[in-house]
């Protein structure tokens, strides 16, 4: 049976307060651009309607709900997500979202990538879903304007500023997904004292105070090796530098995570006068993969 997602004033701004003309045009390219992608860490986009100010996506069903519910509903003193089963849930929403990036012409950008938007099966595997904002990147163009939309706490500081959107934004978004699989913390939550509200502040803090072990959800029960608590931090720092053209592209991403050759440096290093390693000492330490070695990853995310 299929997903209903009702695309209305609350999640889709951008087409459902504007009705004919080049906004209806647009929507619908987008759309059908969108019902062609084929994927399995996307949810398929079955059809759609557009009916007036009103806009209905659906969806095929994937029946173990989303990452939100089993990362911050009560699940009880021990989470069923292991270490393990975050990591592939991990991986498999950067391949989507690399598919979308890299193996798409026009490339797709989310726009959206949250923890709801994260549907899983029985296996736990990752599917993308809710492309209610994506946005058609075409060949020779670095970034499209647009008003900002996605949500709070996962929105990247360039596109929140300036309107400008590109793949960038995604990659920033998916660096605070991996943050929430990794602390089980959501990106605002103001319940907790001041200096923890905001994810991303106190997560780098606590990297640069060497305490990255205590970033680790308490309801994991057997916890992480070190080596792959380490490459997860690091692949978040890369992710959410404020530089949005350090951010490695999400096909590095996939390498990074799955590569037994990463990290490739033995330690964490952190410096006094740099506290949060997120910008240029991390960029030095952890090269991107270089050009010629795409191809022998990129077929890890088809």
């Amino acid at each position: 049976m299929p997903k209903l997602l009702v695309s209305g004033p609350g999640s889709n701004p951008d087409h459902s307060t504007l009705c004919g003309g080049q906004a209806e045009k647009e929507f619908k390219v987008e759309v059908e651009a969108i019902g062609k992608v084929r994927h399995k860490n996307l949810v398929g986009l079955v059809g759609y309607c557009a009916d007036g100010a009103q806009r209905m996506l659906v969806y095929e069903y994937v029946d173990n709900g989303n990452l939100e519910q089993w990362l911050h509903g009560d699940v009880g003193p021990v989470s069923p997500l292991t270490w393990d089963i975050r990591m592939k849930i991990a991986v498999g929403t950067a391949k989507g979202l690399a598919y979308l990036h890299e193996g798409l012409e026009p490339k797709v950008v989310h726009r959206d990538v949250k923890s709801s938007n994260i549907l899983l099966d029985k296996k736990w595997n990752a599917k993308v879903s809710d492309f209610g904002l994506a946005k058609l990147l075409g060949s020779g163009k670095s970034y499209v304007t647009t008003r900002v939309m996605g949500t709070f706490g996962y929105v990247s500081p360039e596109y929140a500023s300036t309107g400008m959107l590109n793949e960038g934004s995604d990659v920033y978004s998916f660096g605070i997904l991996l943050m929430e699989l990794v602390t089980g913390r959501s990106p605002i939550d103001y319940s907790r004292a001041p200096a923890e509200m905001n994810l991303v502040d106190w997560f780098k803090g606590m990297v640069a105070s060497r305490r990255g072990d205590e970033l680790v959800d308490p309801l994991i029960e057997i916890q992480p090796s070190p080596r792959s608590l380490k490459r997860a931090l690091l692949v978040c720092l890369r992710c959410i530098d404020l530089d949005a053209n350090k951010r490695p592209k999400m096909g590095q991403i996939v390498h990074m995570l799955e590569a037994d050759d990463f990290p490739f440096r033995s330690e964490l290093r952190t410096r006094e006068k740099d506290p949060v390693p997120s910008q240029v000492d991390l960029s030095k330490k952890i090269p991107y993969p270089t050009r010629h070695v795409e191809p022998v990853y990129k077929a890890s995310w088809r």
